[in-house]
């Protein structure tokens, strides 16, 4: 997918504000770019609302990130943008899909529960302030 220059910077935006920049521009970018990638924008009003992004390896998915603007919360984007990476997965032949997400983060646990993902394991001290949830949901 091309993004232009605005739609990019929208993105990082959101990225900053949702994950505190654990991912660069570029790396954004990056993987945007690979072809392993499954991605998508959600835009309201000419504006970046929300994106996913996660890979396909073989018959597995994994969700790397799902962020939605704060301007844009509870508009139901975040579970459009999850259906949306979740049919493309399957229509790619993914089997399953996989995530991790920070054990005190109550609303994305709360979503992906509603997704239909399963808790399958806890890494604790994965994050320097925080445990980690692993979660997986068949496709």
């Amino acid at each position: 997918m091309t993004l232009t220059d605005e739609q990019t910077a929208q993105l990082n935006e959101i990225e900053q504000l949702c994950f505190h920049g654990s991912w660069t521009k570029e790396m954004l970018l990056e993987e945007i770019n690979n072809p392993l990638s499954v991605f998508a924008l959600a835009e309201r009003g000419g504006r970046v609302a929300g994106f996913v992004i996660g890979r396909l390896v073989a018959d597995e998915g994994e969700l790397y990130q799902i962020g939605v603007h704060p301007d844009f919360r509870r508009g139901h984007i975040a579970e459009g943008l999850l259906d949306y990476f979740h049919l493309t997965l399957r229509d790619k032949g993914a089997a399953c899909c996989f995530l991790e997400v920070r054990s005190r983060n109550a609303p994305a646990i709360s979503l992906y529960e509603k997704s239909g993902y399963e808790r399958i394991s806890l890494r604790k001290g994965y994050y320097a302030d925080d445990d980690a949830v692993i979660y997986r949901k068949e496709l």
